[in-house]
């Protein structure tokens, strides 16, 4: 792979996780992604991931945490971008106020009411 190639990767990497940064998510939401499909776990990992992934080692990660239900797309070797209870903690103090999504941030169906 040239430098170029793996620029353009990098990036295009980028781009498909920017599409789902951590977010809160409806309960029904996470249920639904629970049941989609076998859900995959890591071990000392909260939540699950769903187990097809959007593209290379990206895939949707989802949390309870708190009575609140969080998702987003995560790089499943890049340890440090996984949702973690330190993450959405830091997530809360910096979003009090944040839009429960009802789907992906990208879908027509948008933010819950």
């Amino acid at each position: 792979m040239t430098a170029i190639d793996a620029a353009l990767l990098a990036s295009s990497r980028e781009v498909v996780l920017a599409r789902f940064p951590l977010s809160r998510v409806s309960e029904a939401f996470f249920d639904d992604m629970l049941g989609v499909l076998p859900p995959a776990h890591i071990a000392g990992v909260p939540g699950f991931f769903v187990s097809e992934a959007v593209c290379e080692d990206i895939h949707a990660q989802f949390v309870a945490a708190g009575g609140r239900f969080y998702g987003g797309y995560v790089g499943v070797r890049d340890r440090a971008g996984l949702i973690t209870h330190a993450r959405i903690a830091e997530f809360e103090a910096a979003h009090p106020d944040a839009v429960e999504l009802a789907w992906y941030p990208d879908s027509l169906e948008g933010a819950a009411s």
